[in-house]
């Protein structure tokens, strides 16, 4: 049974347990990135349906995030003459249909609990850089006394992995469900799976 302080010390540490929340983050299912949009990423729509089914099945999560381009004038982020590493056609335009979640995301609305939106007025990759207009995401997590975090979402090398890094950088506990993703370029898969656990980042296949 133990000593009474002992014992005192496994409830605590329950406890303590117990609040460790987790989240999921959603980051930018949106027309403008599937298939139709202005800047697709081959099955966009398809990891949108799936994203929505499994959110649908899943009650394991204390938290879910969507995360959106929301650009209004980004600068250089745009081009005329994009060289689709640090320049893009415009997409994401705050106020269009393109920049509103997916519409299979309208199926789970009531189970998600904040809209994040960036990159207004620059690139923005990561959820990190953006807000609900009035806490950022790293403040949301904080708040919601969350722990660990999994990411689904498009593009898995861009968005996605800038995403999770920030994440880990953070202090959260992260993982990225692969299958929940589309790349923009699939070839580099691998190669930026491994950036990404070099950052501590658990990438499930």
């Amino acid at each position: 049974m133990g000593s009474p302080l002992f014992q005192q010390f496994c409830i605590l540490r329950k406890a303590h347990v117990n609040k460790l929340k987790k989240a999921l983050v959603i980051v930018d299912v949106q027309p403008t990135f599937c298939e139709g949009g202005s800047l697709p990423v081959d099955g966009g729509n398809k990891v949108a349906k799936q994203i929505a089914t499994f959110v649908s099945d899943d009650e394991s999560y204390d938290c879910i995030i969507t995360t959106q381009d929301w650009h209004i004038d980004p600068g250089t982020h745009f081009s005329d003459e994009p060289n689709y590493q640090d320049t893009w056609p415009p997409h994401g335009v705050a106020g269009t249909d393109e920049a509103d979640l997916h519409p299979e995301l309208l199926n789970i609305s009531e189970k998600i609990n904040y809209s994040v939106k960036k990159g207004m007025h620059k690139a923005a990759y990561s959820g990190f850089e953006g807000s609900d207009g009035e806490e950022s995401l790293k403040q949301i997590l904080t708040k919601e006394s969350i722990a660990s975090i999994d990411i689904v979402g498009l593009a898995f090398d861009h968005c996605v992995k800038a995403t999770a890094i920030d994440s880990a950088q953070a202090g959260f506990k992260t993982r990225v469900l692969s299958k929940l993703t589309a790349a923009v370029s699939p070839a580099n898969t691998n190669v930026v799976s491994d950036e990404m656990r070099s950052h501590g980042i658990e990438v499930i296949k």
